[in-house]
């Protein structure tokens, strides 16, 4: 509650209730994907877990369905080195099937 949401009550002290600030907002969560280029060939792009050590230095933040469709791009390919591989293909394979 704020202290704008409260009003005086008329022979009441309140003055020995206790208060606290409240929180600042919640830090902004990492993104869950990185895709960056290809080290070994131009015009090829790598997706990378967020937390993968080839994702450190730059690249584009997605999230899971950017990620997605990140990989189904033509010369994109998942890190084998992080979840990327693991997590996203399996996903796009069933994407696939629906399809």
């Amino acid at each position: 509650m704020t202290d704008r949401q409260l009003t005086p009550i008329a022979g009441v002290d309140l003055s020995g209730v206790p208060t606290r600030r409240l929180p600042g907002p919640p830090p902004r969560p990492a993104p869950g994907w990185v895709v960056r280029p290809a080290p070994e060939r131009r015009g090829r792009t790598v997706v990378h877990d967020a937390m993968c050590r080839h994702a450190a230095g730059g690249g584009t933040e997605l999230g899971t369905l950017e990620a997605v469709d990140a990989l189904m791009r033509d010369g994109a390919r998942a890190c084998t080195d992080c979840d990327a591989s693991v997590v996203l293909v399996p996903a796009l394979e069933l994407g696939q099937e629906c399809g």
